[in-house]
């Protein structure tokens, strides 16, 4: 692709927000960073009361950001879908950063195949420090994939077209956890979406990531949301779900925990 001749679709990039700014100028560094010339930041802040603001008054030219008390997770990220500009939408939480060069990768797929209506991608796992554990390898994401198989999706390196919320709706938000698995099953339902073999966005694992502290919670919606649209009961998915829920009071045990994550290579 020769950036010269062609002109680069404008991506979006939607971020929520509440209480991380110790993390927040990491996620901004790391849009900035892609010198992707066609590009809005929509940061969605939920009031905030720490740092977070001055982070996001000292990149004010670069964003599209707004701080006001939301109904949740899921309410804030329709309210950037809303705003979002682009032809190509991609959603990274606060604490999670972009895959250096993932944006230009992105829009050589698209401009490519203009038939598709999303891209999935790996993802890299970073620790509180932004420090590289491990990348976790996806594939193309199928309704029957979503529903029956996925015990979990590389959500931040995911990218679909504006278009399809027009199609679909916005997320749920009576789903609090797995909003994402349900977007993504519907969006897959409109047409698989295909595997692109490069790293487009990094995890952070962290002590106060909505990850790490509801694990349980997320298995119990993602149960519900198979079911919704006619997933296997027994299916490995769900089977691995309830095994979440079961073994959830083991977990709360903190030394075995913390052996399970360094025997996991998670430190």
């Amino acid at each position: 692709m020769n950036p010269n001749s062609i002109t680069l679709p404008k991506i979006s990039i939607i971020t929520v927000s509440y209480n991380q700014g110790q993390f927040i100028e990491d996620n901004i560094k790391s849009v900035l960073d892609q010198n992707y010339p066609n590009i809005e930041h929509i940061i969605i802040d939920a009031g905030s009361t720490d740092n977070t603001i001055d982070v996001l008054k000292k990149y004010d030219k670069h964003l599209n950001w707004v701080s006001e008390p939301d109904k949740g997770q899921s309410d804030g990220l329709n309210k950037g879908f809303k705003k979002a500009t682009g032809k190509i939408i991609g959603w990274f939480n606060s604490d999670d950063r972009i895959a250096p060069g993932a944006l230009h990768k992105v829009a050589e797929f698209f401009i490519n195949k203009p038939d598709e209506i999303g891209i999935v991608g790996n993802q890299v796992i970073i620790d509180e420090h932004g420090h590289r554990l491990k990348t976790i390898e996806s594939k193309a994401y199928s309704s029957d994939f979503l529903l029956n198989h996925a015990k979990g999706i590389t959500q931040n390196s995911m990218f679909f077209k504006r278009e399809v919320l027009d199609k679909i709706g916005y997320l749920n938000e009576d789903i609090h956890y797995a909003m994402d698995h349900d977007l993504f099953i519907r969006i897959a339902k409109l047409k698989t979406i295909p595997y692109l073999d490069e790293s487009l966005g990094e995890f952070r694992i962290q002590a106060n990531a909505k990850t790490a502290q509801g694990s349980c919670n997320f298995a119990k919606e993602l149960i519900s949301i198979r079911k919704s649209y006619g997933g296997r009961t027994l299916s490995p998915a769900n089977i691995d779900s309830y095994y979440l829920i079961l073994t959830e009071p083991l977990r709360r045990i903190s030394w075995l925990r913390k052996t399970v994550q360094i025997l996991k290579g998670i430190d």
